[in-house]
C-alpha cells in the first residue's frame, strides 16, 4: 500500500488499509485534498474511494474500534456500492456518491 499521511497517525492509516487489502487490490492512500484510500476489486476491475473526515481519523478511539468500524461498518456499504465514493465523516456517517470522472 503506498502512504502519504501527513499529520495522521500512520497506525490508523495502516489498520484502514490492512482491512481493505483483505479482500481489495491496489490499495493506495493519498491526502491530496482530503485522506482518501483509492482500491479496486481484481476480478471485476471496479474501483472504489474511502474517503475519511481527518478529524474522525484524530479520533482517539482504539485501534480494535477503528477496524470493527471498517470491517463491520465500512465494507459493506462499499461492497454494496460497486465503483461509488464512499465517504465518512467525523461523526462516523457514512454517505456513498458517485465519483467524479478523472
Amino acid at each position: 500500500m503506498d502512504r502519504g499521511t501527513c499529520g495522521i497517525d500512520p497506525i490508523r492509516i495502516q489498520i484502514i488499509g490492512e482491512c481493505l487489502e483483505k479482500r481489495f487490490v491496489d490499495v493506495k492512500f493519498s491526502q491530496n485534498v482530503r485522506p482518501t484510500f483509492d482500491f479496486r476489486h481484481g476480478v471485476e476491475k471496479q474501483s472504489w474511494h474511502v474517503v475519511f473526515n481527518e478529524q474522525f481519523l484524530a479520533d482517539h478511539t482504539s485501534g480494535e474500534e477503528l477496524q470493527r468500524f471498517v470491517d463491520h461498518k465500512v465494507m459493506p456499504m462499499v461492497l454494496k456500492n460497486p465503483g461509488k465514493r464512499i465517504q465518512i465523516s467525523k461523526y462516523c456517517d457514512i454517505t456513498v456518491e458517485e465519483k467524479n470522472p478523472s
